[in-house]
């Protein structure tokens, strides 16, 4: 368990927290907003604007924990090509440690296309090209990395297609034996959820100290669909703690007896692609900063609240987080100022 920080004492943004071993996919995302339909077979039809990012969960939780200024090191892989190598050169601009990140001789990165509506809701299709060779084998391979940090956070696991749910529950299983906090968020199963996958997932929970699905993954994995009454369905699999993802409605978590819940922030909304991960990575800053449970929601979705505000430098800081989080009405942690985080990739 993380201890629980009093109120008035500072919170380094990002220093002297524990650092964070991310297991997950990385990709590159094309996104394409202002699309008012889906097309029909056989027809084109045209956006508004565009644009290429380091995305898959992993990147976009990657990015956004190490925007909050926390130590990051990858467990991952990308294709043998220009994009796989600017994946790798933003990570380590970021700070981000690579030397986890195997690049896969002959194969491509993976990518995912976006559509987003004006008003911001996306669908999405997806190429997983290298991400079919992430598989247990390469994270037992690359497992020093977990060995050097004392969180472990599994990320994107339905995007990668050589880890089903019972590798992920014996990765995290080896982290919690090693004394390791585990964290999951699977994303969405693009086959459909069948009965074994659930239930996969829900054998894989008794190994997860923090699990931070979506309503529509939380309503399907545990059969109810009230946040609440799934979080606490969620919760009796294993975690201590279950934060559902609301989107516009807020988030619902339960920590132990714990219950609470947080509005959204109100903003103008570009796209929503990466707003479940901004809100990951700015929850788990709070919540390794040892924050009560409504402060780490409220500043969680304050961030997602910017990331979905924002058409390029998408990932916010701790100050900017916790100013948005504030006009929510919740009482916050104060903010102290955090040592200068690594940059330029000292830590491939």
């Amino acid at each position: 368990m993380i201890a629980s920080n009093p109120e008035n004492e500072p919170v380094p943004e990002g220093g002297g927290l524990p650092g964070i071993c991310l297991v997950g996919n990385l990709n590159l995302d094309l996104i394409i907003r202002g699309v008012e339909t889906l097309p029909v077979w056989g027809q084109e039809i045209a956006g508004s604007s565009h644009t290429t990012v380091t995305s898959g969960q992993g990147g976009y939780v990657g990015l956004g924990l190490a925007k909050m200024g926390l130590r990051v090191d990858a467990i991952a892989n990308v294709g043998d090509d220009a994009e796989g190598r600017g994946i790798l050169a933003e990570l380590q601009a970021a700070g981000i440690g690579t030397a986890g990140v195997e690049v896969r001789p002959g194969t491509a990165t993976g990518i995912t296309v976006g559509l987003v509506r004006p008003d911001g809701e996306r669908a999405f299709v997806s190429h997983f090209a290298s991400l079919g060779e992430m598989d247990e084998a390469l994270v037992e391979r690359q497992w020093q990395t977990a060995r050097a940090n004392p969180v472990v956070c599994l990320v994107g696991l339905f995007s990668l297609p050589g880890l089903d749910p019972d590798a992920a529950g014996r990765i995290l299983a080896r982290a919690q034996q090693e004394g390791r906090h585990t964290v999951l968020d699977t994303g969405w199963d693009p086959d459909g959820w069948s009965a074994e996958t659930v239930a996969g997932v829900r054998a894989a929970l008794q190994h997860v100290d923090v699990f931070l699905p979506n309503l529509d993954e939380a309503s399907v994995i545990s059969g109810e669909t009230d946040p609440l009454a799934a979080a606490r369905a969620l919760q009796q699999d294993g975690p201590s703690l279950v934060v559902v993802k609301c989107g516009a409605d807020g988030s619902v978590a339960v920590d132990g007896e714990h219950v609470a819940t947080t509005s959204a922030t109100t903003v103008d909304v570009v796209d929503a692609v990466g707003a479940g991960d901004a809100f990951d990575a700015a929850f788990l800053f709070a919540h390794l900063s040892g924050w009560a449970l409504e402060p780490a929601l409220a500043f969680g979705s304050a961030a997602a609240g910017i990331h979905v505000s924002r058409a390029s430098d998408r990932h916010a800081t701790p100050s900017e987080a916790h100013a948005a989080a504030a006009e929510l009405g919740v009482a916050l942690p104060p903010l102290s100022p955090r040592p200068t985080a690594p940059r330029g990739g000292q830590r491939q």
